[in-house]
């Protein structure tokens, strides 16, 4: 009887259930986005099966997602060569030649990827943004069949009402835009899109609206709070504006740009006591930009603390060696101060640099037939060519513009955040040029 208890034990024991393979286990790590974890297993699935191109295009994600770009198009270069019927395969390596900014390489892949699934919408998506990059017309249909095959994605609407903008088509831009959100209208994401672009055609009026709907829709980011601030103090209106960026303030307290905003604010209606604390604030988070120090020299100044204001403006001229403004605030301050002969130093830098700058314009007039062909090109999708043109050109507001602008087509926001902060510090008072900088940095809000 024991012996037969102990086999009918032995029948009915589970059986023990076998480890996952390290492909399937990379599989799972990569969709719970624990991507080096993910990349150890799927090293061992490369290692076990060499020609396995499901292995290889699973660990160029895991790469990809690492930023270790080189060795996730070597990956995703294997994944395509051993299945090349696959369009998931042809899809990661086009993804990867997208990290490497090769958009043409890219899109041949994504092509390949659509000719083998035309019902998939992602590599259709994919192959619109491609073609969005080479600023290649192409680009219309090919989002629009992407719509077509996943309407419920708003994002794809606004990224063909982008491409249409950046191509210079902005009514038709304005128009997918309108349906994307009569389509989706409690989407905060198109209304600050829609916003910023309004923004940048100069449509302030209709650029508040989208912007202040987009705030009611949930909209929080420190960006979109800057922009609207701007379109509200560009229209006049001061106290909305203010309004705005106390609220900014309140939901971002370490960002430095809306304290700097919001003192430069009270420091323009003459209250430079309720504008120091934030202008400290900035100047004390970020003590190596010199805008912020000139600006807290500005307001130290007007409320009696000479000797501060004096070393505030002395970091500002540091910072910024060609700054006109820093040279002349100095420079002022020390003749109130009785400082008379390096007042007249000061002065004199400043002057020095302003007939630099008039012979920068005059310069720019000379070569203007080079750098209206620049604009031609950046019109006619040709931003890398139109980039290096605006580069060969001395710093001016309209070269760096350009630079800028170019930047954008290419995908490039902190550079482009850079080039019209160059542009801004040699035509401070342009504020067509103040509204392209706070509308870039809300599109590239960790840039500098």
């Amino acid at each position: 009887m024991l012996a037969v208890l102990t086999l009918l034990t032995a029948l009915v024991r589970p059986e023990a259930t076998p480890p996952p393979s390290p492909l399937s286990l990379g599989e799972k790590l990569l969709a719970r986005q624990q991507y080096a974890a993910a990349e150890r297993e799927l090293q061992r699935a490369v290692e076990i099966d060499p020609s396995s191109a499901r292995a290889h295009g699973n660990l160029a994600l895991a790469l990809l997602f690492q930023k270790k770009i080189r060795e996730s198009v070597d990956e995703g270069r294997l994944a395509a060569a051993f299945a090349p019927e696959s369009a998931e395969a042809r899809f990661i390596y086009g993804l990867t030649l997208s990290a490497t900014g090769k958009p043409i390489d890219a899109a041949r892949e994504y092509e390949k990827a659509v000719a083998l699934r035309p019902d998939s919408a992602r590599p259709v998506a994919a192959l619109a943004e491609a073609y969005a990059a080479l600023e290649d017309a192409r680009a219309v249909e090919t989002y629009e069949k992407a719509i077509q095959l996943a309407p419920s994605d708003p994002r794809l609407r606004a990224d063909l009402a982008e491409y249409l903008w950046g191509t210079g088509h902005n009514d038709e831009g304005n128009a997918v835009m309108e349906r994307a959100l009569l389509a989706f209208p409690s989407d905060a994401d198109l209304a600050v899109r829609y916003g910023r672009s309004l923004a940048e055609q100069d449509r302030l009026a209709d650029a508040a609206r989208s912007l202040e709907k987009a705030r009611q829709l949930g909209a929080n980011d420190a960006g979109t709070f800057a922009l609207l601030a701007r379109v509200d103090a560009q229209q006049g209106r001061m106290d909305e504006a203010r309004a705005t960026l106390e609220a900014g303030v309140a939901a971002h307290p370490n960002d430095a740009s809306l304290q700097h905003d919001l003192g430069r604010t009270w420091l323009s209606e003459g209250k430079a006591e309720q504008a120091l604390p934030y202008l400290e604030r900035a100047a004390a988070a970020k003590p190596n930009h010199a805008e912020y120090q000139l600006d807290l020299g500005r307001a130290l100044e007007s409320v009696g603390r000479l000797d501060d204001a004096e070393a505030a403006y002395r970091k500002a001229t540091s910072l910024a060696p060609n700054s006109l403004g820093a040279h002349f605030a100095l420079g002022r301050l020390l003749q109130r101060e009785g400082k008379k002969e390096e007042a007249e130093g000061q002065l004199a830098r400043h002057h020095e640099l302003y007939e630099q700058a008039a012979q920068r314009t005059a310069g720019t007039n000379v070569q203007a037939s080079e750098l209206a062909r620049a604009w031609v090109e950046l019109e006619h999708g040709k931003a890398a060519e139109a980039l290096v043109r605006f580069r060969s050109f001395p710093d001016s507001a309209e070269s760096l513009r350009g630079q800028a602008l170019a930047y954008q087509r290419l995908g490039r926001h902190a550079e482009a955040v850079q080039a019209l902060e160059r542009a801004h510090a040699l035509a401070p008072d342009d504020a067509h040029l103040q509204m392209l900088l706070v509308a870039e940095r809300s599109r590239a809000p960790s840039a500098p």
